[in-house]
């Protein structure tokens, strides 16, 4: 870039700054020894950020069984990075939508944004590729340049407005009068952010798209963000100004994508874009509606000769009967036959991760040890069918008064396990004591009779202030609280602390 534009750019815009709550977004991803804790106050400073990082961690991009009800449980879904980087997307285009415009058509310029972004995304998860959601920062910013260039040169994009339906004649035009482009012009911007180099080289790359195809996943990174806009054209024009063999073809000699991929690309992008739409707050970003366009393409790309289709629908429904048949297979081999709630195998895998996890990241991670009290009176009084019976209902009480997030495990017998991730002391007592009262205030009938099961519940945390050196001892200092509950009286939870004297003898029923 000459360097009178860039001292033009210097002088005249206040672009080479950041809003205030993206650099503080970018000082926590620089931060190696980032704690969960941290980022979930950053972020829950601003309510609508919050929001929108909730809802994109239960959106089905993710496909989460459970539930995210709030900032810490979406980070475990999202991980840090993903989080931080989408969290940095909504508050760059919030910060950026509010600039005036000179001469470029602002909703014309963030349509072709938000598609670019959703084309990224779409790519990215086409090719596996680890950054996904860096890949749909870059795919955003990738125009930024524009912007920039807008509030520099006033006069640049005026009266050029069916210039900037031509992304290709847009960047020659740029290049005429001022001897580079937005997208060098981007690139910059991102050195002056001091975000990483790769969102850089990516930005200054995007009008470069390379055919020759490659395994690198640094070259696939900048190739996804290259082919982001040109496929989020195939959305903004006009039915007959729509390039998609030429774009298929782009996207078969850089990344790969045979023309079936690449149609699939298509479809995921435009099942993305409601998302996109209400995440956003955009208006209708396609020029017609996305299953139109998806059709249109099908025909395009040949894929819906009849051959192909009988084809792709037989190899459709043998694949999803076998996936579907192998879920389910491998739902029940995680299952206890008798509650329906987890197995201890199942207990000891996710425990595991969520230990690891909880280390990692250094969010906490606790769990409750829990048993029925004097459970053996009831199989003595009423019989084993009686028994399997209050062990089904107490399940269903567990399940009935923990949270989607929360993990149930029958341990053995009359025992269970419930697994309570990113949850610190006080949250998980709240658990406990919510679990020992819908337990109290339950009847069971049992023929002509009716009988009461209490429930003990220990509890221990590994976290800021205990911690375990492996998921055996977190167990163990649960049993140990379980034990000092029966001690106390059954009926009640304790949580786990270093004086608790260590039980020498069995533990009462």
């Amino acid at each position: 870039m000459k360097p009178e534009i860039e001292a033009h750019l210097r002088s005249l815009v206040n672009f080479p700054s950041p809003p205030g709550v993206a650099t503080h977004i970018i000082e926590l991803a620089r931060d190696p020894d980032i704690e969960m804790s941290k980022v979930a106050k950053a972020l829950s400073l601003d309510s609508a950020l919050s929001t929108k990082i909730l809802r994109i961690a239960n959106s089905p991009l993710y496909a989460q069984r459970r539930k995210s009800e709030n900032l810490r449980q979406a980070l475990v879904v999202l991980g840090f990075n993903a989080t931080l980087t989408l969290a940095l997307s909504f508050t760059l285009v919030k910060c950026l939508r509010a600039g005036k415009s000179n001469g470029m058509n602002h909703p014309l310029y963030w349509r072709r944004a938000l598609l670019a972004a959703t084309s990224g995304r779409a790519l990215a998860d086409a090719m596996h590729h680890s950054m996904a959601e860096e890949i749909f920062l870059a795919a955003l910013l990738q125009d930024v340049g524009i912007l920039a260039l807008d509030q520099a040169l006033p006069d640049l994009y005026r009266g050029r407005e069916e210039l900037q339906r031509d992304h290709g004649a847009l960047a020659e035009m740029e290049k005429k009068r001022l001897q580079t482009d937005h997208a060098e012009v981007g690139g910059w911007l991102m050195r002056m952010w001091n975000l990483p180099d790769r969102l850089h080289l990516a930005i200054t790359h995007s009008h470069q798209i390379d055919l020759s195809f490659t395994g690198d996943s640094n070259q696939i990174f900048e190739r996804c963000v290259a082919l982001s806009g040109p496929v989020a054209d195939l959305f903004l024009l006009n039915a007959e100004q729509r390039p998609f063999a030429e774009t298929a073809q782009s996207a078969e000699r850089s990344l790969g994508l045979d023309k079936m991929a690449f149609g699939q690309v298509l479809a995921t992008v435009g099942s993305m874009i409601p998302e996109t739409e209400a995440i956003f707050e955009a208006e209708s970003l396609a020029a017609q509606h996305p299953e139109l366009i998806i059709e249109q393409a099908r025909e395009v790309l040949m894929l819906r000769s009849l051959n192909a289709l009988r084809e792709l629908n037989t190899l459709r429904t043998v694949a999803e009967t076998s996936n579907s048949r192998a879920l389910e297979l491998e739902e029940e081999t995680r299952r206890d036959s008798l509650t329906g709630v987890y197995n201890r195998a199942y207990l000891d895998q996710v425990l595991l991760r969520e230990f690891e996890n909880s280390t990692r990241h250094r969010w906490p991670l606790s769990i409750a040890f829990a048993d029925l009290d004097q459970f053996k009176g009831i199989n003595d009084r009423f019989g084993h069918q009686a028994g399997d019976r209050i062990l089904q209902a107490a399940a269903r009480i567990l399940r009935g008064n923990t949270r989607e997030s929360d993990l149930i495990a029958r341990y053995g017998g009359e025992e269970f396990v419930v697994v309570l991730p990113a949850t610190d002391v006080d949250t998980a007592r709240n658990v406990c004591e919510r679990i020992v009262a819908a337990f109290e205030n339950t009847e069971h009938v049992i023929g002509a009779e009716r009988a009461k099961v209490t429930i003990s519940i220990g509890c221990a945390t590994h976290g800021a202030g205990t911690s375990f050196a492996n998921t055996a001892d977190l167990v163990k200092a649960a049993d140990q609280a379980l034990y000092a509950a029966k001690r106390r009286g059954r009926n009640r939870s304790v949580p786990f602390d270093r004086h608790m004297p260590i039980a020498l003898t069995a533990r009462p029923g």
